[in-house]
């Protein structure tokens, strides 16, 4: 029927939206304005340009099955891309039906692309051939611009992560308001200090990313930016509204 078709449209698009999102969120900290892209170099230090693999996953304090996924990462001079495949994600609340909605509309691959440069960041969907423009919220009027956090980083250990020699770390973030927030890093020193391991406490769950296939080289520039043949849209819910048009059933059809 077409009522429920759009329903388990909608709860697709939803998903797919949401979870690269709070993925990148959580792993960086960091507010909206800026998406967390200043948190996010100083955790990577002196590698401004790598490319990577990460295996990421979420813990509630509950002990439940913890949400997993892979993700592949491209990372140049504080841009970020992150390429996820929804189909992939393990241990989440997601409806399978919505799962299979999303492969067969062409949404089950995401990919965010943060241009710190630009202040902006983009959510593609390759099988949609679309993307949609974010835009950080502007600041307040009433309150200044927030400055940079310090970063303290104290040396905690010393453990091997996959064969490799590394150091651990307790890394705080400090914001100019005071505020707090800390996570734990094991840096490879054979991999130039590579956080090749982070976990982090947000919310009462806990947030880990392990690297591998670490390549310490610049990835390619055009793959922090949208194919020329995608259709732009200015914001998610136009991007929502223009696919989900496109792939209704015409009239006529079922109702």
């Amino acid at each position: 029927m077409k009522k429920a078709w759009r329903v388990c449209v909608a709860v697709a698009v939803v998903a797919t939206l949401a979870i690269p999102t709070s993925f990148a969120q959580r792993m960086f900290g960091g507010g909206p304005r800026d998406f967390g892209s200043a948190d996010m170099a100083k955790i990577f230090g002196a590698n401004q340009a790598f490319s990577a693999t990460a295996e990421i996953s979420i813990a509630d304090a509950q002990h439940n099955a913890p949400m997993a996924m892979e993700a592949s990462y491209a990372f140049l001079k504080g841009n970020l891309r992150t390429d996820i495949d929804m189909a992939n994600v393990k241990g989440s609340k997601m409806p399978p039906q919505a799962v299979a909605q999303m492969k067969q509309m062409g949404m089950d691959r995401a990919v965010n692309i943060y241009r710190s440069d630009k202040k902006v960041m983009y959510l593609m969907y390759p099988g949609l051939k679309s993307y949609a423009v974010i835009t950080p919220s502007p600041p307040s009027t009433d309150k200044p611009e927030p400055k940079e956090s310090k970063v303290d980083v104290t040396a905690i250990g010393k453990e091997t992560v996959d064969g490799h020699p590394c150091v651990r770390n307790k890394v705080t973030f400090t914001a100019d308001d005071g505020s707090q927030h800390a996570m734990t890093t094991w840096n490879a020193t054979d991999l130039n200090n590579f956080p090749i391991k982070t976990e982090m406490q947000e919310g009462g769950s806990t947030i880990t990313t392990h690297f591998s296939d670490i390549k310490l080289s610049a990835p390619d520039a055009s793959l922090f930016d949208p194919p020329s043949d995608f259709t732009k849209y200015n914001n998610i819910q136009e991007m929502m509204m223009g696919n989900m048009q496109r792939m209704m059933p015409p009239r006529g059809g079922n109702q």
